[in-house]
């Protein structure tokens, strides 16, 4: 049997999570849904800090107050808190006395700003932010989706993004037109707490503006490099030899509550030259790209991501998932390692998470 990995699952909190673009957060606070719970996001004295969304005193939304010298205001009682969440004053102690200790909003393990996103590490992390390499190269055009929201669980929606075999069918309109349904096989590398996957495949390249012309066939020789961080980082580097050509995506997720995930896709392209005709087209097509996904993963009847039975790893700790209901399990062939990889690296989270309590030895330091 298998168990379902949901976004709730408080294993997530141990592990890197985007929660919002870095041009969303002005002067107030933010607010921001993770693993079901609300958070703030909110710069004090050019410092980045995130706390859960509720003041000490009367769990009033943090989200609700201001900025004010360096420090956020509470709005209901006027209580001020600093960066670390330390309470600094309280209006109707009157000035000079000092706040109780326990007068403090519980900060995030870690807050980072990469990538043009803005980043919450509930607990000690497993896994470091993943990099992206293109973004530092000349000659990449930059551009994002608007972020697009889901009823699939963010697990889910990883799985497809590393799964190919789907493309001739799910995105026959697009990508998959006159790919080869054969996936040939391939090889899992480990990297980091995380992985990489490297293939060969002859796929369907309509952007390559020689196609229309003649001078190249439709479909080209495409080398794919996902890299994958968990619990929900992804990178996809495409190389078209034939057209010469590079594009990289970047695919974020954020477990913002049950049946309720905010996806993040950034696009890098080297052969736009910072044309906005081309740019404006090269987002059109990656979001018909996306749709196309969205549409059948939301029909999925799955609250979660199936991931096999710790019971059946003895590595693992079975007391950490015992609670949780069971589901049938997956029939998986050789196309589907990168899926399966996914799946194991997830549930060792999980377990490492039930183990000791704090995500395991290799937590990254904050940023």
């Amino acid at each position: 049997m298998a168990w379902l990995l949901r976004n709730t699952e408080p294993a997530l909190r141990h592990g890197w999570h985007p929660v919002a673009l870095a041009t969303e957060l002005g002067d107030a606070p933010l607010r921001v849904l993770l693993l079901g719970e609300a958070w703030v996001v909110v710069r004090l004295g050019g410092a980045l800090a995130a706390f859960t969304d509720r003041c000490p005193h009367r769990f009033a939304p943090l989200s609700a107050g201001q900025v004010e010298d360096g420090e956020l205001r509470c709005g209901y009682h006027g209580w001020r808190f600093g960066p670390d969440g330390v309470c600094t004053s309280i209006p109707a102690l009157g000035p000079g006395v000092p706040p109780p200790r326990r007068a403090r909003a519980t900060p995030a393990w870690g807050v980072a700003e990469r990538h043009g996103l803005l980043w919450i590490a509930p607990a000690p992390p497993v896994a470091d932010l993943i990099d992206l390499p293109d973004a530092a190269r000349p000659g990449f055009d930059v551009m994002w989706l608007p972020p697009a929201h889901s009823s699939a669980c963010a697990g889910l929606l990883a799985d497809n993004f590393l799964d190919t075999a789907h493309f001739p069918f799910v995105h026959a309109a697009t990508i998959g037109a006159g790919e080869d349904t054969l996936v040939a096989p391939y090889r899992v590398a480990p990297d980091g707490a995380g992985f990489l996957v490297r293939l060969e495949q002859d796929v369907a390249n309509p952007e390559d503006p020689l196609v229309a012309t003649g001078e190249h066939p439709l479909v080209q020789r495409r080398w794919s490099t996902y890299a994958y961080q968990p619990p929900f980082m992804l990178r996809l580097r495409l190389e078209y030899p034939d057209a010469a050509t590079t594009s990289t995506i970047l695919f974020c997720l954020q477990p913002q509550g049950e049946r309720a995930t905010r996806i993040y896709t950034l696009l890098l392209r080297d052969d736009l030259g910072a044309d906005p005709d081309r740019m404006a087209q090269a987002i059109a097509f990656e979001q018909a790209v996306l749709d196309e996904d969205l549409a059948l993963q939301e029909r999925f009847d799955l609250e979660g991501l199936p991931l096999p039975d710790p019971d059946s790893d003895p590595s693992s700790d079975p007391g950490s998932v015992s609670v949780r209901a069971s589901v049938p399990e997956e029939v998986s062939i050789r196309a589907d390692a990168a899926g399966v990889a996914l799946r194991r690296t997830l549930a060792a989270l999980v377990s490492r998470a039930g183990a000791d309590g704090r995500g395991g030895d290799t937590a990254a330091t904050p940023t």
